[in-house]
């Protein structure tokens, strides 16, 4: 049984701020934050949302079983702001990706239009809803009210204090999100959750998230790329928070590429997450069409030959690789990942190893 408690550098972009456009149309923002042993920064990361420009949201935090304060510190925040409202369930520990499926399946229930997902140490500048929900705005006014959408920004990246380490995160690790279509979400990641908004249309084909998924928000952003569309804001919203208890930290291509060389365990890592992808493709295909949803031709075909690529002999791979237009947009992590595809057994892509 659930229950809901009270606890209690400009863009060339349309800002959105209190009163707006949007709500004459009586659109409802919704926030979800997974929190797990968050209590040194999870009130910084409230704040810094009650902070915001836009002022017309409901954020919903549900903790994954703390040992901490955080949950008492949600719960005091939350008794001065009505807006705040702290998930109970019996679902137990859920890990991040479940925490955070079971946060948009409540945020689908009471009616959300509009979904913004949110870390619970990070920090974000203040016209990040504005700003995200102009352009959202924008993408809409061109869209078919079905059509799944994505918004995401760049973030800065700090240490645990808040000190400034990387400008952006996407040019750190080498991510290409303003040109990037499906053959590379297929492969590799370019959105990050508590970076982006999705409207309703794909938070109702996005909820609830597959189990075999390998986050949450790798699986909004393949929906998006399959049958909607995704807009990208090259610039830091978010003080994106590095402290050594990230589930998914910022790492650069070259410490990647290091790790690789020098260390097994990440290359069985990497491996794995490869594997994983190729269930995640055959996934994606089988959401849409369960939802009723239609595959263009080439979109299929693309799904299909990742899904399948182990299938072919190590030699056919790359080459079926880029004739589908499939794989990663920064020449080294294309190579490393090319010659990982042509390393891979078949066989792994059923194990569990």
């Amino acid at each position: 049984m659930k229950t809901v408690e009270n606890g209690s550098a400009r863009l060339e972009t349309e800002v959105i701020n209190d009163p707006f456009h949007l709500a004459s149309v009586k659109k409802r923002v919704a926030i979800v934050m997974a929190t797990y042993n968050g209590g040194r920064f999870v009130e910084e990361q409230i704040r810094s949302i009650q902070a915001q420009s836009y002022q017309a949201w409901v954020l919903y935090v549900r903790d994954d079983g703390s040992r901490d304060d955080t949950v008492q510190k949600v719960l005091k925040i939350g008794l001065e702001d009505h807006r705040i409202k702290l998930v109970r369930d019996e679902l137990g520990s859920q890990g991040a990706k479940g925490n955070f499926s079971s946060l948009m399946k409540v945020a689908l229930e009471d009616g959300a239009d509009y979904l913004f997902l949110a870390d619970q140490d990070d920090v974000w500048l203040p016209e990040k809803l504005a700003i995200m929900l102009g352009v959202m705005y924008k993408l809409e006014t061109n869209s078919d009210e079905s059509t799944p959408l994505l918004v995401h920004c760049d973030l800065m990246v700090v240490n645990d204090e808040l000190e400034l380490t990387a400008n952006s995160f996407v040019n750190l690790s080498r991510l290409t999100p303003g040109t990037a279509e499906l053959g590379v979400f297929l492969c590799q990641n370019q959105v990050t959750g508590c970076a982006c908004l999705i409207n309703r249309a794909l938070l109702e084909l996005t909820v609830p998230v597959p189990n075999s998924v390998i986050m949450h928000d790798w699986w909004c952003a393949l929906l998006a790329s399959a049958v909607g569309k995704i807009e990208f804001i090259p610039k830091p919203l978010v003080i994106y928070r590095q402290h050594g208890g990230n589930v998914i930290g910022a790492m650069s291509l070259g410490e990647k590429v290091r790790l690789l060389l020098h260390s097994p365990k990440q290359w069985k890592f990497r491996m794995e997450i490869v594997r994983r992808s190729f269930m995640q493709a055959t996934m994606l295909e089988e959401r849409i069409y369960a939802r009723g949803g239609v595959l263009q031709v080439g979109i299929l075909s693309q799904i299909n030959s990742y899904s399948h690529i182990l299938d072919l002999s190590p030699l056919k791979r790359v080459h079926c690789l880029n004739a589908q237009k499939i794989g990663k947009q920064e020449i080294l992590a294309r190579c490393f990942f090319n010659l990982l595809i042509t390393l891979m057994r078949k066989i792994e892509a059923n194990s569990g190893a």
